[in-house]
């Protein structure tokens, strides 16, 4: 295909500073590589060019292209900021600048107990048995906590101020203090430490990066979107004020916030520290059609950015129709299955992607292909049935079953540990292992063991809740009954979904435990099977997992979906739980409307041919998203079935961004007029979704009803709704 004018604009590109933002599907590759290919054709010296891209699979593919576009030239390093961070230490320990190092990189595998161990000791007496009974709970954030400090060159002490973890958490600064000294003693690096340390060598000695800045006559970054300050300021420091930074990026697509990344960095930052800048534009794209160009850029016409008017996302001439349909369904992981069946006929399974906001949001669907045959594959290391806030269920099937009977040592021990300890009841570890040390041999009459074994050092409520579980072990020994029972019975005799909300630390993580179990429970119930069946039927469906080279659906996240694309993408849950999702609590940086905004934008630009939108009818327990109007569906469509059939003038709500319209129109050479008409909201399959407020206790809600008196709010993280007295309420709500 030719190069479109803005490509050219940018093979042509005289030298100097330049930034490119470059829409979903715009062809960067085809142009960086047309670009590389022409000057180094007129003489650039290859060994004085530095390609950056984001992650491996780019790196390779980018070297691929650019070898074939050029096969007979000497071409530059394309290099990953962290291969090009190993290489930068490996020669600042040359040279004396950094201690040696061992070049095996530390596994996280390796650095938890390290830092479980650190936990225990720097907690106070309650707080260390907490953390030696519940180790996921409290090594994942703190592990994530490192990472967050190593994105930039924050005081560790700022960035805890900044993640909205509780004040308990606080000891994470000192863990962090204390896994620094340990790394510094015994010579060790993560791949993190491959770009924060050779930077901090740099930020403490001016003389050092000199030596090292300006070799560069042109440095190239891909995806500048998602880079973070670490990597910011490693380019800072390679460019050095001399020679010349082109970067190509999207600030609707950085989606990476929790990683550090920032719009900032390619908007305003760069302008402001690189000038003078040339800008330049890759608007269209060569993967969708018109409808979904314009919702596209319905959706992201509030977003704005300092420095320049947004960059449209505008259909090249010729790129096929993008039909994008809106289905409206109170069970959506039933509707992407029958959308999926639907579909196969005229597609291959492969050609087919849902994208998902959160794990849990699969979880349903993931069971429902599975009973139906219908192969996939997870792009996840955890299938479904493999999920650690399961195993009291696969429990209590085996001895429905009698396969309890038939476990070996380890696997009894392990099954023992999760009946005392899913959910947590505050029993001190040392008991735990003597019970468990006591139980482990026991493979019948396990409800009569259990209760004997009770020590009578226990808190009444402690004993009263094993007995409770021998209670449910009984049951389920006994091998009546149906298997939904045996799970409902558990869920609500051990209040699970109160523990699980006890035992986090973030709202994603209960989201992710509490969607799984409700999912689980609700296609047990579906089956019909007897308590003694489940346990054997549930691995029969186990089996059927996609072989790696089958022809299978795609199950994401769409943050794992970035930089790809299928004919056919499904979106379920399109609702007001999960567009936006904000885990209040969460080791992140707290979200925004903005950026989960942008997150949908790059799940929507990901799909080709179709797109189906799973939104919420009536009978959902989930308000719409607040998106659904920011998308114009409808009127979206009409425009575009006017552009097909060669109109002169169309009639469209002008509840859609007018101005942004007439750009596109403008853009495209479609000289359409356009009829405004009055409309309260958009039609569609949901309504304009009610006034959203952040509660200092309660978390997100969403308005439902308000006079002078009183106010009425359902609530996102656990659906309740409660009413207040508005003069009360009112100082402990933040309008969003």
């Amino acid at each position: 295909m030719p190069y479109t004018d803005e490509q050219q604009q940018i093979l042509a590109h005289p030298g100097g500073h330049a930034r490119i933002i470059a829409v979903a599907g715009s062809g960067k590759t085809a142009t960086l590589t047309g670009y590389l290919s022409r000057i180094l054709a007129a003489g650039a010296n290859p060994r004085r060019l530095l390609v950056l891209m984001y992650n491996k699979a780019a790196q390779q593919d980018f070297s691929r292209r650019l070898q074939q576009l050029s096969p007979n030239l000497a071409l530059p390093e394309v290099r990953t900021f962290h291969s090009l961070g190993y290489r930068l230490y490996q020669r600042l320990v040359q040279e004396g600048d950094l201690t040696p190092f061992h070049r095996t990189l530390l596994t996280d595998a390796q650095v938890e107990p390290l830092v479980w161990r650190w936990l225990r000791e720097l907690a106070d007496e309650d707080l260390a048995e907490d953390i030696l009974n519940r180790k996921k709970k409290w090594v994942e954030p703190a592990m994530t906590f490192i990472e967050l400090v190593k994105s930039g060159l924050d005081d560790p002490a700022e960035v805890f101020e900044q993640s909205g973890l509780p004040a308990q958490c606080a000891i994470f600064v000192e863990v962090f203090e204390r896994f620094e000294q340990w790394r510094k003693d015994q010579r060790k690096v993560t791949f993190s430490d491959l770009l924060y340390d050779p930077v901090c060598c740099f930020e403490a000695n001016p003389a050092i990066a000199q030596r090292y800045a300006g070799h560069m006559a042109e440095i190239l970054v891909d995806e500048y979107q998602d880079i973070n300050p670490i990597q910011q300021r490693l380019l800072h420091h390679l460019h050095g004020g001399r020679g010349q930074l082109l970067v190509v990026g999207d600030p609707d697509q950085t989606i990476y916030e929790f990683r550090g990344s920032e719009p900032g960095l390619l908007t305003d930052h760069f302008s402001q520290t690189y000038t003078p800048v040339t800008d330049y534009q890759l608007s269209w794209t060569f993967r969708y059609g018109h409808c979904l160009s314009l919702m596209a850029n319905q959706l992201m016409s509030r977003q704005a950015f300092v420095g320049a008017e947004r960059t449209l996302c505008l259909s090249y001439p010729g790129t096929p129709d993008t039909q994008v349909e809106a289905i409206r369904t109170g069970d959506s992981a039933q509707t992407a299955l029958v959308t999926i069946q639907g579909l196969s006929a005229e597609h291959r399974l492969s050609d087919i992607a849902v994208l998902n906001r959160l794990w849990a949001n699969c979880a349903r669907l993931e069971l429902l292909l599975l009973a139906a045959n219908l192969p996939y594959h997870l792009d996840h290391h955890q299938g479904v049935l493999e999920r650690y806030e399961l195993q009291p269920f696969w429990v209590l099937l085996d001895l429905a079953q009698g396969t309890f009977a038939q476990y070996d040592d380890e696997q009894r021990r392990r099954a023992w540990r999760t009946i005392l300890t899913q959910p947590y009841l505050k029993i001190r570890k040392t008991v735990i292992d003597e019970l468990v040390e006591r139980l482990q041999s026991v493979a019948h009459d396990t409800a009569r063991h259990l209760r004997n074994a009770i020590p009578e050092s226990l808190s009444s409520y402690q004993a009263d809740q094993l007995m409770t579980r021998a209670r449910l072990l009984q049951e389920a020994e006994a091998g009546k009954g149906k298997a939904s029972d045996l799970v409902s019975g558990w869920i609500r005799a051990t209040d699970y979904y109160e523990a699980m909300k006890d035992n986090a630390f973030s709202v994603q993580q209960v989201d992710d435990q509490t969607g799984t179990v409700k999912a689980f429970a609700t296609f047990v119930g579906q089956q019909g099977w007897t308590s003694a069946q489940a346990a054997q039927a549930l691995r029969d469906l186990q089996q059927r997992r996609a072989h790696a080279d089958q022809d299978a659906v795609y199950l994401t996240s769409i943050h794992k979906a970035k930089g790809r694309q299928w004919p056919v993408v499904i979106i379920p849950e399109l609702n007001d739980r999960f567009f936006p999702y904000h885990p209040e609590g969460d080791l992140s940086r707290p979200t925004s409307e903005a950026s989960e905004r942008r997150l949908l934008y790059v799940a929507m630009t990901r799909a080709q041919q179709r797109l189906f939108l799973l939104t919420p009818d009536q009978s959902s327990e989930d308000p719409p998203s607040p998106f659904w109007n920011s998308l114009q569906w409808q009127g979206c469509q009409t425009l575009t079935e006017a552009l097909k059939r060669g109109d002169s003038e169309v009639t469209l709500p002008d509840s859609m961004d007018t101005l942004m319209v007439q750009r596109y129109l403008t853009a495209i050479e479609k000289p359409l007029s356009v009829h405004w008409h009055a409309t309260a909201t958009e039609p569609g399959p949901t309504e304009l979704a009610p006034q959203r407020v952040h509660h200092r206790s309660l978390g997100v809600g969403r308005v439902l009803e308000q006079d002078q008196q009183r106010l009425t709010i359902r609530f996102v993280s656990n659906g309740k709704t409660r009413q207040f007295d508005r003069e009360t309420v009112w100082p402990l709500l933040t309008w969003l």
